[in-house]
């Protein structure tokens, strides 16, 4: 797991100049300006306001243009209402001397306010908003980016928990003053830990996205960087929801880092993360990547918080540098040299989803980076003209040069992002920097989508470029618009992956890739049955009204039965459970598929077959008696008290399902890191055959905050943490944890993140102390269920 510790510190940050997509504040003036030319949006975290001598050439030397620190409001605020600036006027004097600019993050409690909490009555909130409209204008054209808090999702930084209510109230409040006071002055948020969808979509359904100029998130993770695309391309949906008509809210990556002192990670791979993690970054239209951290924060080899930095953590006073750089440091030093001035372009597609080919533009100039994260390397063959290549590695070494051939590139791909120039001028690669990127996501209203693609001709000579049936021939300095086959668009959640091809004329093909998403998506997730009712989970997110109608179809070995129900979502309506009777209660193993239509018997969604295998109903112990099969076990900080208790009963409300008995789990946590695992007492106490895609169990929540997890262990030794989420709700829900490695984290064994099958239990449920605040309840686990993709005849 990762610890709540490793997302604690905040530090510093800022924007650069000039940019094609500007948010405008009163009148049209630009508030928020994001440079898409390397280096512009590279940034690292600090913890100082009186940097030491060298320290801020050292960092502008490896190519940082933005800081993100701290801005203590306890510190600033010497009296009530008066302020003191001096430390931040000396930071923003030696950033200034080294082109460098900070996001300045508004932070945290005050001694003199609500009890040193955040803020969270009226007269906090009053005091803290005033304070921040001061600071905006004391800085007013500095360039400062305002940042509201720092991971208010998580304790503990929002003190005593975590309140997204109290969060909003905050920030509104903040943005009303700062927006008053300083009208063009940039106000982003939140800051949260990871990329917290649930507190997210509470922010922007409160109202901040009309203070915000953009959305800062932390995309901490241990997988590799390149997986945070599918949860940009979530979130820049969800923000599209939201915002108000006509304003463009980008997505800032505030605070991302990787330890070296992590399982799995040293050093050297430290330095393979952080190029790519940029790389990703400018893919996905991320204008300000803030590495975590700028320099180690400690000595201590077994504290992973102590070596996020890109140099070590000894200081050299009057030598030169100051600090001895890691090879993260080298890696932005080698990246931002070798792609300055440059743009990202489009990603090249390749064949394959593991390798990474961006094209980079300066005017008619082009540059490549090309990876892959298969950790085996690969071999792609890129798109070009033949000619000649100088070829630099991540750490700037210079490698042999590569030459393309009549049938482009073949390149062998390795972890390491490669920066490739052209020797000459590649005719290829031009058409392509002429070949306008398609958007990252395309969303309509109709069931049939047709891409276009508009390309420029930057040659001396006419070209003739073909896209399906149709063609164009496009003469020197001209742009045309060809339509590209049309796509089917369905109503799912997940956008669907289109790939678009060219074919220019005596020369190659080439081929980008976007996703397209219908306006109004839904989901249908089909439950477990309980007793002798379907029930079938239909999610519509963007709360718009639908009449129609869900069928459920369930099969028991050549027996299929099909039930179906009138669907009614009214406006404003995101979720609603459609119950269908079936003529009796399924078997034990069992598959369904359901289907969600219009009112006029249009198919808009289907989902499954999906196999359901009932693990255990708890149905042998009677109310009360022991638990002999599981048992609960503290972990974590040894130092950390918590008291647990395990036994069957149901809660108040009755049982999650007419059939068996739940696990009641009984807590009290003291603050510090620690967890509770259910565990069977025999390893494994129910095989788990096959290849699961997941698993769902019954939650009885308190509404604790507390975290839903669980862990299984593969073939290997190597372990996999599933995420189910923070228990947020009371009552019961119906909570899946992925099991095909692609959710939460993994260490042991193979240490590849691959599921080597078969999977055994090692633990059936863990309950992690939210942020490492105290808090105590009670929660119940109802139904396991392991689920699988398919029918049951293959299971």
């Amino acid at each position: 797991m990762i610890p709540a510790a490793l997302c604690v510190r905040a530090a510093a940050l800022a924007l650069l100049a000039a940019s094609p997509a500007a948010v405008a504040g009163p009148g049209g003036a630009p508030r928020l300006r994001l440079d898409a030319a390397v280096p512009a949006g590279l940034g690292a975290n600090i913890h100082f306001t009186d940097p030491r001598t060298g320290e801020m050439r050292m960092l502008a030397d490896g190519g940082f243009r933005w800081v993100r620190m701290d801005f203590d409001w306890n510190a600033i605020e010497t009296e009530r209402g008066k302020y003191d600036f001096r430390a931040y006027d000396r930071l923003m004097a030696a950033l200034q001397r080294h082109g460098i600019r900070p996001i300045l993050i508004l932070d945290y409690v005050h001694r003199l306010y609500d009890d040193a909490q955040s803020p969270h009555t009226p007269e906090g909130r009053a005091a803290m908003a005033a304070w921040a409209a001061a600071s905006a204008v004391h800085f007013r054209g500095r360039g400062v980016l305002w940042e509201m808090y720092n991971e208010p999702n998580i304790s503990p930084f929002w003190r005593p928990r975590p309140s997204v209510d109290d969060y909003v109230k905050l920030a509104t409040a903040v943005g009303e003053a700062i927006r008053k006071a300083a009208p063009n002055e940039a106000y982003i948020g939140p800051a949260t830990s990871t990329i917290d969808y649930g507190f997210l979509e509470a922010c922007f359904r409160g109202g901040l996205l009309k203070y915000w100029d953009a959305v800062s998130v932390h995309p901490y993770r241990q997988a590799p960087p390149e997986t945070a695309a599918a949860d940009y391309r979530r979130l820049r949906l969800l923000i599209e929801r939201y915002a108000p008509k006509g304003k463009h809210i980008p997505v800032l990556s505030g605070e991302w880092g990787y330890s070296s002192a992590w399982r799995g990670m040293d050093a050297e791979r430290q330095g393979l993360m952080l190029p790519r993690q940029w790389l990703t970054n400018l893919a996905n239209d991320v204008g300000v990547s803030i590495w975590y951290d700028w320099h180690d924060d400690g000595p201590d080899p077994k504290e992973p918080e102590h070596h996020f930095g890109t140099t070590y953590y000894p200081y050299h006073e009057g030598r030169d540098p100051v600090y001895d750089p890691k090879p993260a440091y080298i890696a932005a030093q080698a990246l931002t040299t070798a792609l300055r001035g440059y743009r990202f372009h489009a990603r090249l597609m390749t064949g394959r989803a593991e390798d990474h080919v961006l094209l980079f533009a300066r005017g008619d100039d082009v540059k490549l980076a090309a990876w892959t994260v298969d950790r085996g390397g690969a071999e792609a063959r890129i798109p070009a003209s033949p000619g000649r290549f100088g070829v630099v590695g991540h750490l700037g070494e210079a490698l042999p040069s590569v030459v393309a051939g009549d049938d482009g590139l073949a390149l062998p791909l390795t972890e390491a992002p490669r920066y490739l120039t052209p020797e000459e001028p590649n005719a290829l690669l031009r058409v392509a920097a002429g070949w306008e990127r398609l958007p990252l996501e395309a969303l309509t209203t109709r069931d049939r989508y047709v891409p276009t693609a508009r390309i420029r001709n930057p040659l001396d000579r006419a070209i003739v470029v073909r896209a399906a049936d149709t063609s164009r021939r496009i003469r020197p300095g001209a742009t045309a618009v060809l339509a590209l086959p049309p796509v089917a668009v369905g109503r799912g959640l997940t956008p669907m992956s289109v790939r678009a091809e060219l074919e220019v004329e005596g020369m190659g093909r080439l081929a980008q890739g976007t996703y397209v998403a219908h306006r109004q998506p839904l989901a249908a997730t089909i439950l477990p049955a309980a007793g002798a009712l379907g029930r079938v989970r239909i999610q519509n997110p963007t709360g718009l009204p639908l009449r129609g109608s869900v069928e459920l179809r369930v099969r028991q070995g050549s027996e299929t039965e099909a039930r179906s129900a009138p669907l009614r979502l009214s406006s404003g309506a995101r979720e609603v459970i459609v119950e269908l009777p079936l003529s009796g209660e399924p078997a034990d193993a069992y598959s369904a598929s359901a289907e969600v239509r219009a009112e006029d018997g249009k198919a808009l969604l289907r989902e499954g077959p999906r196999t359901f295998r009932h693990t255990d109903h708890f149905s042998r112990y009677g109310q009360g008696s022991p638990v002999s099969a599981y048992a609960v076990v503290a972990e974590g900080d040894s130092k950390v008290t918590s008291e647990q208790a395990l036994s069957v009963a149901q809660p108040s409300d009755g049982p999650a399902t007419p059939r068996g008995g739940s696990l009641r789990l009984d807590y009290r946590f003291t603050p510090g890191w620690k967890y509770l695992c259910i565990k069977p007492t025999s390893a494994p106490l129910v095989p788990i055959p096959g290849r699961p895609a997941g698993f769902g169990l019954w939650v009885h929540g308190d509404g604790r905050g507390n975290l839903a997890r669980l862990r299984v262990t593969d073939s290997t030794g190597q372990t996999f943490q599933p995420d189910g989420g923070a228990i947020t709700w009371r009552g019961w829900r119906y909570v899946e944890f992925r099991l095909d490695g692609s959710q939460g984290g993994h260490w042991g064994g193979a240490e590849d993140g691959v599921i080597h099958y078969p999977l055994r239990w090692e633990t059936l449920f863990l309950l992690d102390s939210a942020g490492g605040s105290a808090s105590e309840g009670t929660v119940y686990v109802a139904a396991p269920t392991l689920i699988y993709d398919g029918d049951p005849a293959a299971r």
